[in-house]
């Protein structure tokens, strides 16, 4: 089977902005509204890091998933974090997208 290489793909320009608004998030969580994360695995085990979030809206899906594994790169290690290597799913989603996925949003 022959192997293709891609090459590196440019992030929107609205990328730092929602990294750095994650990662506020994640470090200093408010109380209720959105960015909601959704971790699911038990710690030290492989884990599914799930951000619902309506800014995803406009952004596809490996670009979202980009973003979260850059806040995970970052914040990897301290209490509470997931382990960067074993977060097997990173996936951003909108409300609606969540609810269709069966991802309790409330």
């Amino acid at each position: 089977m022959p192997i293709k290489h891609r090459l590196q793909r440019t992030l929107p320009s609205t990328a730092a902005e929602l990294t750095r608004q994650l990662m506020h998030e994640w470090t200093e969580p408010s109380s209720a509204g959105q960015p909601l994360i959704v971790l699911e695995g038990e710690r030290g085990q492989p884990q599914h890091v799930y951000v619902i979030w309506d800014e995803w809206k406009g952004l596809d899906q490996r670009e979202r998933s980009e973003i979260i594994m850059d806040v995970v790169e970052q914040l990897s290690g301290p209490q509470g974090m997931p382990d960067l290597s074993l977060v097997t799913v990173a996936m951003g989603l909108t409300i609606e997208e969540a609810k269709r996925m069966g991802i309790d949003v409330s």
